[in-house]
């Protein structure tokens, strides 16, 4: 006889990698003129320390007309390494200018900026598994991809490809604005028609339908599918400061910049399988955390800055949720911080025959967009345990949506007196991602079976 597991929801902090809050920590590849140390303690704020995420953003200004240093390079290496020592995934941007000036600092040739592309690709490959999102194409103020003279599709695809390929696909990329993806996802699709572009491993890569922005969607391996979105004034206008345009996609065209009602559609639809976030900015009047809720959703929101702006942000902190359930009591700001990225809850044990069905239910904004896997750990009373992979792929596990795992047991299994589990491990270096149940640890009891 089975007996199923209480199953609750939990508004515990996961801190489960890949999604949550982010500190900004700015350098200058530049190492100091005179010579004294960098004082590493100081790059990590204390009030960060619990947090997965941080942004490294890298000032390469000094470099406008040369190559990058070797100095330089080491001094880069040291900031990656630091990060590493202290087990953060990085957000990464190189720039050019931090003050709003990208066309005075950054390079006059679109060879340089690739020429410094390379060189940081070099140092920045050993630590691949560091880095969730390479945000930007290095160009623009604050390397946010605006104020520059290389935005036309050409120059973009082109700075869009090295950085593909000096991170060998191994990351994420992400670019300002839906426009501006949709505009070089559509050139290169277009290239990939023509010349039978290949990916990483020699294989030509075939056009997903119509479009990356119609009804197809990027194919394994290629640039698109690794390409997503990073925002930097969210709420801050109608527009999102220019992210979005006040144009219907009828008048704007399919690249061009279109109102904020279809540009939330789309993202909701396109954004699904990437890493997408940024920072907030205060709008009049100011959004209620369920309203930001909303459109973070939509959005399917994996980060953001934790300390911009700050009044939208201790506005949330004000705010309390009223609904009940095992949220109510809880600030709006932890509401938002604990369901960015994915956030899964076992929801529903039933046992059929012998046959196990486990309803799992993506609470998050966002989805997993690195591998993962799902194994179901039997534990028995006479002692020791086993482990059997479920054919499931987390990253389908869809905000917002339900999915249903189901396992055939074994005889063994299904007369033996134990009990049931389930537990999540990312690929890449088999961090748990822990579930959002209450009493879990590691891995969520499901059931026992019980003598009888």
């Amino acid at each position: 006889m089975f007996q199923e597991a209480e199953l609750r929801e939990s508004s515990e902090e996961l801190h489960n990698p890949g999604c949550g809050w982010y500190h900004v920590y700015t350098f200058r590849a530049q190492p100091p003129a005179d010579g004294r140390p960098v004082e590493e303690e100081v790059w990590l704020d204390e009030s960060c320390l619990t947090e997965r995420l941080a942004l490294a953003l890298i000032d390469i200004g000094d470099f406008r007309i040369r190559p990058l240093s070797q100095e330089a390079l080491l001094h880069i290496g040291r900031i990656m390494d630091f990060f590493h020592r202290h087990g953060k995934q990085l957000l990464l941007r190189f720039v050019y200018d931090t003050e709003g000036r990208g066309m005075e600092r950054e390079p006059l040739t679109l060879a340089m900026v690739k020429r410094h592309m390379e060189q940081t690709g070099g140092v920045i490959r050993p630590y691949m598994e560091d880095i969730l999102v390479m945000q930007g194409i290095f160009v623009g103020n604050w390397g946010e991809m605006h104020g520059s003279r290389f935005l036309d599709d050409a120059s973009m695809c082109e700075l869009v490809e090295t950085l593909y390929r000096i991170t060998e696909g191994r990351c994420f990329l992400a670019v300002r604005t839906p426009a501006q993806w949709r505009r070089i996802t559509d050139a290169l699709i277009s290239d990939s028609r023509v010349e039978g572009r290949s990916g990483p491993d020699g294989r030509v890569e075939e056009s997903p339908g119509t479009g990356s922005h119609g009804e197809g969607k990027p194919g394994s391996g290629s640039v698109e599918e690794r390409l997503g979105l990073f925002n930097d004034g969210i709420f801050g206008s109608p527009t999102d400061m220019g992210t979005y345009g006040a144009a219907s996609r009828a008048e704007a065209g399919e690249t061009g910049s279109w109102c904020r009602e279809e540009e939330l559609e789309w993202q909701e639809r396109y954004m699904d399988s990437v890493p997408n976030g940024g920072e907030i900015l205060s709008c009049r009047p100011l959004k209620s955390y369920r309203q930001a809720a909303e459109e973070l959703e939509e959005m399917h929101v994996s980060y953001l800055n934790s300390i911009y702006h700050p009044e939208q942000l201790d506005y949330w902190r004000s705010e309390k949720v009223e609904e009940p359930g095992c949220w109510q009591g809880l600030s709006g700001y932890d509401y938002i911080g604990r369901h960015l990225g994915y956030r899964f809850f076992v929801q529903n044990i039933a046992m059929k025959k012998n046959e196990l069905q486990i309803t799992i239910k993506n609470c998050g904004f966002g989805n997993l967009c690195q591998e993962a896997e799902c194994f179901l750990v039997t534990e028995r009373e006479q002692g020791g345990f086993s482990l059997r992979q479920m054919e499931t792929d987390a990253r389908n596990w869809k905000s917002g949506r339900e999915t249903m795992l189901t396992a055939v047991l074994s005889r063994e299994e299904d007369t033996s007196a134990g009990r049931l589990y389930l537990l999540l491990k990312r690929k890449t270096d088999g961090r748990i991602l822990r579930f959002a149940n209450q009493g879990t640890d590691e891995k969520v009891p499901l059931g026992e079976f019980l003598k009888g």
